[in-house]
């Protein structure tokens, strides 16, 4: 490598922060170990300590230091060139070095393990061999070397503390394990630098031949994990502020201080468990807005279904700027891994709270892991945690007396009043102390403007009417329905109605501007507010005052408590309940696009406002069960569903969209109509992304079968059910077929004049380019009329990820005919739109791999591993994706045994055979081919 001129001058700062940083670590002054110039130095005196090191299965531990130390020396080689060759820079590694030598060296079993967590740190820095010698080191590459050197002096002086502060062996080994703990996150964080570094190298050696590289250098771009700026942090994600009516519970808060406490190198983790409306939310929004000075980041995050946690998941992701375009922020599973790596290997102090977390299987998927920091859980389970570090802090009711004073604050009386005061606990005592039923109450009686001695008469009669509907007294389900009886009573017109509405609605988070724009479609006057925005106002006023919702002013959202939720459902009548779910349906239906009457193609530009209905509709789904709520038209719901559907199929959220289209089939009775056909073709384009190829096909057949008597010849649906069945057939290996079906669909769209034409030229042209034609698939491709200027821009121009998967099918083509750059051009500006557009998922994966084996054929193999790791990064998040990440840790086996890196080549080819057995569910012999791994994925994933 070779330095770019002089260090410039904004890069001194970076080296010599890098020297404070160390100076700072070590506690003392730095000088006195700065006395060994060079490796050879260092070894020489080490040496000279003799008898200090011990043997190890015949090989010395001086031995073993000859064969590390060199490792250590190519990376001090290339910082000398980085600081201008000043020799404190690379003299203060040889002498830390030195150092802890000499202080380990009194136990020889201490110096031993030294010696070993040496050699795992000189594996974890930057290889520089597989790099040209002349490499230009440019601002960004250095800046990133500079941090590896950071991190590992820092390392050498707390190791340098660590020996100062235990001098004797039986200090040692009791501080040892913390000490041990430090040096596995440090080699953590060692070996993502290093992956930067890399990354850095190879980038600057693409730009080197930047006319070839244009493409895949933007699309490399993309594909990095935005490192977070300095000013993002402090970075809160709370989704309400400090409570003043909040009360009490000043022991809780302090369980919570004490067993979150930060403590370097631990994962602290606290349950809050209790019945529900027994305050637990509330505590921890209290505590986590108490306690920002605490934190670096703190994350909320509402865990009680798998869509609400990855979307929470999206807005941490936002926050941290690890989404750094709109498109790939829509990418909430994308964003929950991003976030996670992002915890598991950051050095901030940080807090995730896990809202209403009852289901184990939910909260699994979202663990960070081995991360260190703070966790704190809502849940009603107290064991909702892993491992048994847990601290479990059980919340209970209030005791009479903190009830009394709640309940005094709440409805602002004079405390000092013994009426007041005598009353105030003859209503806690009646509430049983619950703080959701004292919170509820207290706003109750002072809109109604009541005497506290007028309450409990009032209570007492909505208490009847409760007993007869047959819950028990004494309860808290009795006494949370008595109130909620008395506060619900009191509400009238507009504000009745949008009470009632949103018990059909999400809880945590309801956005009004999905409210309003799907009032747009409602006919029924009763729902005109939701057309006016004063007339909303008005709605929504009596709901806040007397506490019943509560509404987020930054995310322009409402929330409502599930226990109240709960009573506005059994106070319905069977009529109304009709009513309000045909209304929450058509409010919910404006968020989707029609995907039924008509032919159509991805609809990415409403995906944002889909994202925002989807809880929505997974809740209507769950309380359909619940419940057993029937809409007036059952079809209408179904439909909802599978519009829904549709939207998770173009985002690749294939798990989700299966359950979901479980539930509309099973409400559809009409199993031969043209409905329950759009329903098997979307279930058939499912199971074909997902390599089912033998049940997309059954799909698309059972889908033709329904649509032939009850169209007409020339349908688009019938066009649309061939060209299906083209692609199945053809990745099925069944040519004739293919050609049979796919020319079909071209004829009738031709006699139709469809603009879905270039749709069947493009499935014709996979088909004869599989079958080795690739010249006829270019002059079939060439007919589609959006890319009859063939153009690059021609085939991305309209933002469909549809045509990056025609620049895909022409990447290979090229490949096919020889045309290298012309392959790797094309394949690299579809990664790179498709990385924009979709996020990190299946398509993203399939294009890295395609770059990749360009790249490979071209010779850039550290390229080519750049982009299959991370292919394996991203399948490895995504259940469904396995298949692509077998593929892609095969190729990187062979790439690595190709560079002589043996122990590398093993580790993926046995990752690679374990992924392999477990799709197949066979067990196959050592001799697995590239051809094995190919037929776990699709050939062609438009």
């Amino acid at each position: 490598m070779s330095s770019a001129g002089h260090l410039p001058s904004h890069q001194r700062p970076l080296l010599s922060q890098a020297l404070d940083r160390f100076h700072s670590e070590l506690k003392s002054d730095g000088e006195a170990i700065l006395d060994v110039d060079n490796v050879e130095e260092l070894l020489a005196q080490a040496k000279a300590m003799g008898p200090a090191f011990p043997g190890r299965n015949k090989l010395s531990s001086f031995k073993r230091l000859e064969l590390i130390l060199p490792h250590i020396n190519d990376f001090a080689a290339i910082i000398a060139v980085c600081s201008g060759a000043d020799a404190k820079a690379t003299g203060l590694v040889w002498g830390s070095l030195k150092v802890v030598f000499m202080l380990a060296s009194p136990s020889s079993d201490t110096l031993e393990d030294i010696i070993n967590m040496l050699d795992e740190l000189s594996l974890s820095l930057p290889r520089f061999r597989s790099y040209e010698e002349n490499l230009p080191i440019d601002d960004a590459l250095e800046s990133a070397l500079i941090e590896v050197y950071t991190e590992m002096t820092c390392f050498c002086a707390r190791t340098i503390n660590f020996f100062r502060s235990n001098p004797h062996r039986p200090l040692i080994k009791m501080s040892w394990p913390k000490f041990n703990n430090d040096f596995n996150q440090t080699i953590k964080r060692l070996k993502k630098l290093s992956r930067v570094v890399d990354t850095k190298a190879e980038e600057v050696r693409l730009r080197e031949d930047r006319e070839r590289n244009t493409e895949l250098l933007s699309a490399m771009e993309l594909m990095k994990n935005t490192k977070i700026a300095d000013e993002v942090l402090p970075c809160y994600l709370i989704p309400f502020g400090v409570d003043e009516q909040f009360h009490g519970r000043l022991d809780v808060l302090e369980k919570i201080r004490n067993g979150l406490r930060h403590e370097s190198g631990a994962l602290k983790v606290s349950v809050l468990w209790g019945m529900g409306g027994v305050g637990k939310t509330k505590i921890a929004l209290q505590y986590v807005n108490k306690s920002r000075q605490d934190f670096d980041a703190i994350f909320w995050i509402s865990a009680d279904n798998s869509i609400k946690l990855t979307q929470d998941f999206l807005e941490a992701s936002k926050k941290l700027h690890l989404s750094p375009n709109v498109e790939d922020a829509q990418d909430a599973v994308a964003a929950m891994s991003k976030v996670k790596t992002w915890l598991s290997t950051t050095n901030c102090r940080w807090l995730v709270v896990f809202d209403n977390a009852d289901d184990p299987d939910i909260l699994s998927n979202a663990w960070p892991g081995a991360a260190t920091g703070s966790i704190l859980i809502t849940s009603r389970d107290s064991t909702a945690a892993f491992g048994t570090s847990a601290e479990t802090i059980h919340v209970l009711p209030f005791d009479e007396n903190t009830s009394v004073e709640a309940f005094i604050r709440l409805v602002g009386r004079d405390p000092s009043s013994t009426s007041d005061r005598h009353a105030a606990r003859e209503i806690s005592r009646a509430l049983g102390g619950l703080p959701l039923a004292i919170n509820q109450i207290s706003g109750f009686i002072v809109q109604q403007k009541l005497a506290l001695k007028d309450f409990l008469p009032l209570y007492h009669k909505n208490a009847a009417k409760i007993d007869a509907r047959k819950l028990k007294r004494g309860d808290y389900g009795h006494t949370l329905s008595t109130v909620w009886g008395l506060s619900l009573a009191q509400l009238s017109g507009i504000s009745s109605t949008l009470q009632k509405l949103l018990a059909f609605f999400d809880p945590d988070k309801i956005h009004e501007s999905v409210l309003l724009e799907g009032g747009e479609h409602l006919e029924d006057e009763k729902f005109g507010f939701l057309r006016d925005d004063m007339d909303f106002l008005d709605a929504k006023e009596p709901l806040l005052k007397a506490a019943l919702i509560d509404r987020s002013s930054e995310a322009e959202s409402l929330a409502i408590h599930r226990l109240v939720q709960a009573a506005v459902m059994r106070r319905l009548t069977e009529e109304e309940k009709i009513d309000y779910f045909d209304v929450a349906i058509t409010i919910l239906s404006n968020g989707f696009p029609n995907t039924w009457n008509t032919v159509t193609s991805h609809q990415f530009t409403a995906w944002a406002k889909c994202e925002l209905c989807l809880p929505h509709v997974n809740f209507l789904i769950e309380k359909t069960k619940k419940y057993s709520l029937k809409a007036s038209d059952p079809r209408m719901f179904s439909e909802l569903i599978l519009r829904c559907c549709w939207y998770l199929y173009e985002r690749e959220h294939y798990s989700e969209a299966r359950q979901f289209m479980k539930t509309a089939l099973e409400n559809l009775d009409e199993k031969n109509s043209l409905m329950y056909a759009s329903a098997a073709m979307l279930d058939g384009l499912i199971e074909l992304d997902t390599n089912n190829i033998s049940k997309a096909l059954d799909s698309f057949l059972l889908a033709f079968k329904i649509r032939q008597p009850l169209m007409d010849l020339d349908d688009p649906f019938i066009a649309s059910s061939l060209n299906a069945l083209s692609i199945a057939y053809t990745e099925l290996g069944d040519f004739g077929r293919a050609v049979e079906t796919g020319q079909r669909a071209i004829d009738i769209r031709l006699r139709t004049k469809s603009d879905r034409i270039g749709n069947s030229y493009s499935n014709m042209a996979s088909t004869l380019m599989r079958m080795g034609n690739a010249n006829e698939a270019e002059e079939i491709l060439k007919k589609c009329p959006s890319l009859k200027d063939f153009t690059d821009e021609t085939f991305l121009q309209t933002g469909n990820p549809r045509f990056s998967g025609d620049m895909v099918l022409l990447a290979r083509i090229r490949l096919q005919q020889g045309r290298l750059d012309d392959a790797l051009r094309l394949s690299s500006k579809a990664l790179g739109f498709r990385q924009k557009l979709l996020g990190s998922r299946f398509k993203v994966c399939d294009s890295l791999y395609q770059v990749a084996s360009v790249l490979e054929i071209r010779g850039d193999l550290s390229s080519s591993i750049n982009l299959l790791e991370e292919s394996v990064s991203i399948a490895e998040a995504i259940p469904e994706a396995k298949g692509y990440e077998a593929r892609a840790q095969f190729r990187l086996s062979r790439l690595y045994k190709a560079l002589g890196n043996e122990e590398k080549s093993q580790q993926f080819e046995i990752a690679a055979k374990k992924a392999h057995g477990e799709i197949s569910r066979n067990i196959l012999g050592t001799d697995l081919t590239e051809k094995d791994y190919d037929s776990l994925v699709l050939w062609m994933l438009w």
